[in-house]
């Protein structure tokens, strides 16, 4: 009895001792690489963009409400908005993760999401990546980014944006989802031609999300909805860049004897 009680105390003891498990959240994060003659594997490179953007943005849902990011340079901001923190982070974003996978390989396409503007065609994979969030919590802790005091938990919500002509409308409809206080990222998970699919989490429902997106959009950039439940919407775009100004009328000087 003895014999067997001390076991027990040991199997306690040891359950004391272990370390807590990480905290993991698994996400779907799209990569794109771009195919140059000096990168000879693109997709594993695009598989290393997927795990790079889907650290970076969990990483930004740390940052406090009041911070301000540095300004991107002109382009960058559309298509790589988090890159400042993927920076700061380090050079090796697997570090941050316990798993990760290709969910699915999109293979070789025309470019059109790569930050190379010079690149003719891409590599796209779908990975889908098991992030540690306290590893990621530390860094930025270190570094004196991370937001102390955790927020209730926020649900995934699935966007649909359809009547996509170019990449403009969608990166207008990310950013201004991003200004609302509620949301802590978005995620692009699929891209096909004319459509993309964003994950976003989020304290609202998809109604909800949809109708401040409608509210917010920018000049420009028509927002209607198609359908919506609570945790799926589909909104269609129509993107109509504003006129420039129209400069004053020219004064002509006084005619002169």
């Amino acid at each position: 009895m003895r014999r067997a009680c001390a076991w027990v105390a040991i199997a306690f003891a040891a359950l004391a001792a272990a370390p807590a498990a990480a905290q993991e959240q698994k996400v779907a994060s799209v990569g794109v690489a771009p195919i140059t003659a000096g990168d000879p594997a693109p997709r594993d490179s695009a598989l290393r963009a997927a795990v790079r953007t889907a650290v970076a943005e969990a990483a930004a849902t740390m940052l406090p409400a009041n911070y301000s990011a540095p300004t991107p340079a002109p382009g960058d901001a559309e298509r790589e908005p988090n890159a400042w923190l993927s920076e700061k982070l380090g050079d090796d974003p697997f570090v941050y993760v316990t798993r990760f996978r290709v969910v699915e390989d999109r293979g070789k396409r025309p470019a059109m999401f790569s930050a190379d503007r010079s690149a003719e065609f891409e590599y796209v994979v779908l990975a889908e990546v098991n992030l540690d969030l306290d590893a990621i919590r530390a860094k930025m802790e270190k570094l004196g980014l991370a937001e102390h005091g955790a927020r209730g938990p926020a649900r995934e919500v699935v966007l649909v944006v359809e009547g996509l002509t170019t990449y403009k409308p969608l990166a207008l409809v990310q950013e201004t989802l991003k200004r609302d206080r509620g949301v802590r990222s978005v995620r692009p998970v699929e891209f096909t031609p004319g459509r993309a699919v964003l994950a976003v989490d989020a304290d609202a429902d998809a109604a909800g999300l949809v109708a401040s997106l409608t509210r917010r959009a920018p000049e420009g950039l028509g927002v209607t909805a198609v359908e919506s439940g609570a945790e799926r919407a589909t909104v269609r775009v129509e993107w109509q860049p504003p006129a420039p100004p129209t400069p004053p009328p020219s004064v002509g000087k006084p005619a002169t004897d």
